[in-house]
């Protein structure tokens, strides 16, 4: 399968699609649930290949990340909802060596994740579960690290503004950044972070919020910038966004208002089909969004708007992630 090649790299997407977009005539409840897929695609999107697609392993597949330590891709699986029944697995790249990181049962609903390479650590968010947990690579070790309520409380479990979605970390700040969405198309969604060292649990940081719906969520400390999809009510959801960060990363460079629009950050792209995951290749200086759609869409940085990569009616992207190297 071949690959982009950038300054002498090859880089490949690695989409999960989450099964829900597939043909549901004449299936169970259950043969709809446990579809899901990971799959590479160029960046061009001219290419797809299916890397694993087995339900043992792989069952509404929301968050994935590469680790090049060790050449091996880490997701969650939600389970079913409002099922206490979500899972981690991993598996090489070429989809071989699958295998359970985090048993049904120990998570409630994972969402998004990101590895920290150098520690040998997952930081998930477990939506229902009100909570961002760390583990080592293979499970042990886990923690949780951020606490919003109990899960056991029906009231606060099915209360969305505690739930965490979105993950992504800065080697630079030394933080975790997460996303509580809110209920749908409410507003009331915001962006938090945390530190990474330590143990125990953390009193969150409120970067950002009163937003429509975000989900997913990544930074460039190049720029110092965190963008973020939202899948809330249009015109200000179904967008990737940007807000500047101060020299801390804990808080916006500014709480002013934007004097034309409005807002305290800006809209990179819009018109979105439920964006879910987003990651960005550095080299390239280009975002790519996964939508429920089916769709893959990039966004060159300095450029306005986006561009598709790839539409398959069929398919339901949540999370995506990049790969330096051709699968």
């Amino acid at each position: 399968m071949a690959s982009r090649t950038t300054n002498g790299s090859a880089h490949t997407l690695v989409a999960l699609d989450v099964g829900l977009g597939r043909p549901m005539a004449g299936k169970s409840s259950k043969e709809v649930f446990a579809g899901g897929a990971i799959l590479a695609v160029t960046p061009d999107g001219g290419q797809v290949k299916t890397i694993l697609e087995d339900a043992k392993f792989v069952a509404l597949p929301d968050g994935v990340v590469y680790n090049d330590n060790d050449g091996r891709l880490y997701w969650t699986n939600m389970g079913v909802p409002p099922q206490n029944d979500g899972s981690v697995c991993s598996a090489a790249l070429d989809g071989s060596d699958p295998r359970i990181v985090i048993p049904k049962g120990k998570v409630h609903t994972p969402k998004q994740l990101a590895v920290d390479k150098e520690n040998g650590k997952l930081y998930i968010s477990d939506r229902e579960g009100l909570r961002v947990i760390r583990c080592n690579l293979d499970g042990s070790d886990f923690e949780t690290i951020v606490l919003n309520g109990d899960l056991n409380n029906d009231s606060e479990r099915l209360d969305a503004t505690k739930w965490c979605v979105g993950m992504t970390l800065s080697k630079k700040y030394g933080v975790f950044y997460w996303t509580q969405k809110g209920p749908p198309k409410s507003g009331k969604g915001a962006i938090y972070c945390a530190p990474m060292a330590g143990s125990g649990k953390r009193k969150p940081i409120c970067i950002i919020d009163d937003l429509p719906e975000p989900i997913d969520v990544d930074i460039d400390e190049d720029t110092n910038t965190l963008f973020w999809t939202d899948r809330g009510e249009i015109p200000y959801g179904n967008t990737l966004n940007k807000l500047a960060l101060s020299a801390s990363g804990t808080s916006p460079a500014t709480k002013e208002l934007d004097s034309v629009t409005g807002l305290r950050y800006s809209i990179v792209a819009q018109h979105f089909d439920e964006a879910i995951g987003l990651v960005y290749d550095r080299d390239t200086r280009q975002w790519f969004v996964g939508d429920m759609g089916g769709n893959i869409w990039r966004h060159d940085v300095g450029a306005s708007g986006k561009t598709k990569v790839l539409e398959e009616q069929n398919r339901a992207f949540t999370g995506i992630t990049l790969v330096r190297k051709a699968l």
